[in-house]
């Protein structure tokens, strides 16, 4: 049966030690960013430096016919393809020099008969054209090749105008707005086939991973739609070799997380993630839903629940930003697991209601760092006489639940945040921006 996407329709070691040191990645020290930035990134599109000469040789014609657009692009002469063989290409330059004399410049290529490389034979480097912004090679399908990759980060941005704008900003070369849009379309027919081909190789993928690590836990989720395919859902991944040594060899927590995927079918990435002796970032388990709600949540729970033996949860820690769905699942599945939230996400949900107010963060971080009991309530008392309303926001957020005086005495972690899964999420960035089977390689 044929896997249809259907995700998203439509479209590392922490310091434990220094807590008088408030941390300095929150929000309100991030440097702004620079407005142009984007526009110069989006504008750039890599392409070779297009140099030929005689007896060049190419693995096939594809690389040759490339390398000639590299030189047409740089030049901005108007170069055709004027010779089409399977063992034979050849491209001239339609432009005119003076009382309209055809440019001499001319290459050829073929195969070589015994080892199948491909050669040029016959290079005239001589042009006498006066370029005027017109280049035949750039066609429908080189337009498309041209933009797909930035089409496929932003496909919202690179519209049929756009595209039109950069070709001439970056190569002085006038295309017409038809030729733009069909470009798109055939760069968007591209991806999409590249999305089903990335789906439907997914059954075989966690096949290979199964074969190749034995013991390992992989289940890809799927439903029957109307014309009865198999419509991809979730997957879920734990290899052996992790799960085994994060019960060898790590503390007895867990971090919690999920991030968005940034590739055209959007979706959602949970982690689980533990922590070794030395405080350093270990991944355990992870899984690809469509949404981060209870169900998925509860089903994520339930797999790792089981790999990793956790029965009830007793004597293991669960530290996240405590997302509803996440709460209500470990509460289900491992009632007696002791659940922590992060104090950065209680502290930036505060700073949007009461704005950045200068003494806010530090008494807050003063609760969260409370050794025992009564510092707990000393530190309360002064968030109080600081300001009630803030004072008010903090007790419904159950500071129990943050404070390290309150915490599980053992080989687990004195932590009050969650800055290894966040530590994870952006050291993953790039491989969250590739397809579904490359994603999970990575």
């Amino acid at each position: 049966m044929s896997v249809v996407p259907i995700i998203g329709e439509g479209e590392f070691e922490i310091d434990d030690e220094e807590h008088d040191v408030l941390p300095e990645s929150d929000e309100d020290n991030e440097e702004e960013e620079d407005p142009e930035a984007p526009q110069r990134m989006r504008t750039h599109i890599r392409r070779g430096d297009g140099h030929l000469y005689r007896d060049q040789t190419f693995f096939n014609g594809v690389a040759f016919k490339d390398r000639v657009l590299d030189y047409a692009l740089r030049t901005r002469c108007n170069i055709r393809q004027y010779r089409y063989d399977k063992d034979k290409l050849g491209f001239e330059c339609a432009g005119l020099g003076e009382n309209d004399e055809a440019c001499g410049w001319k290459i050829y290529a073929s195969i070589l008969p015994k080892d199948k490389i491909w050669r040029v034979r016959l290079f005239v480097d001589n042009h006498t054209c006066e370029v005027n912004g017109e280049c035949e090679m750039v066609k429908v399908p080189v337009i498309a090749r041209l933009f797909v990759n930035k089409i496929r980060e932003e496909p919202a941005y690179y519209m049929p105008m756009k595209i039109e704008e950069l070709i001439m900003a970056n190569w002085s070369i006038s295309v017409s707005r038809p030729q733009c849009q069909a470009g798109r379309n055939k760069a968007l027919k591209w991806i999409k086939s590249e999305h089903d081909q990335q789906f439907a190789r997914l059954k075989d993928y966690a096949a290979e991973i199964v074969e190749s690590n034995p013991g390992s836990s992989v289940e890809v989720d799927t439903f029957q739609n109307d014309e009865g395919q198999d419509v991809f859902n979730r997957i879920y991944i734990c290899f052996d070799a992790l799960r085994n040594t994060w019960k060898e060899s790590c503390r007895p927590l867990i971090g919690l997380d999920g991030c968005f995927l940034k590739e055209r079918i959007k979706g959602q990435l949970l982690v689980a993630l533990g922590r070794d002796a030395n405080n350093a970032i270990y991944p355990i388990a992870w899984a690809v839903v469509k949404v981060e709600n209870n169900e998925n949540w509860q089903w994520f729970m339930q797999k790792l629940k089981v790999d990793l033996d956790l029965k009830d949860g007793d004597n293991y820690i669960a530290v996240s930003d405590r997302s509803p769905g996440l709460i209500r699942a470990i509460k289900i599945e491992l009632p007696k697991m002791e659940h922590r939230k992060c104090v950065r996400h209680i502290y930036g949900n505060l700073k949007k209601k009461h704005g950045n107010k200068k003494q806010m963060k530090s008494y807050i971080w003063s609760v969260a760092w409370s050794y025992n009991e009564a510092k707990y309530q000393q530190n309360l008392d002064r968030l109080s006489c600081y300001d009630t309303g803030v004072y008010t926001d903090v007790m419904a957020t159950n500071p129990r639940s943050w404070c390290r005086a309150f915490f599980k005495l053992g080989n687990y972690c004195e932590d009050v945040e969650n800055n290894s899964t966040e530590s994870f999420n952006s050291s993953i960035n790039k491989a969250r921006e590739n397809h579904l089977c490359i994603c999970s390689k990575q």
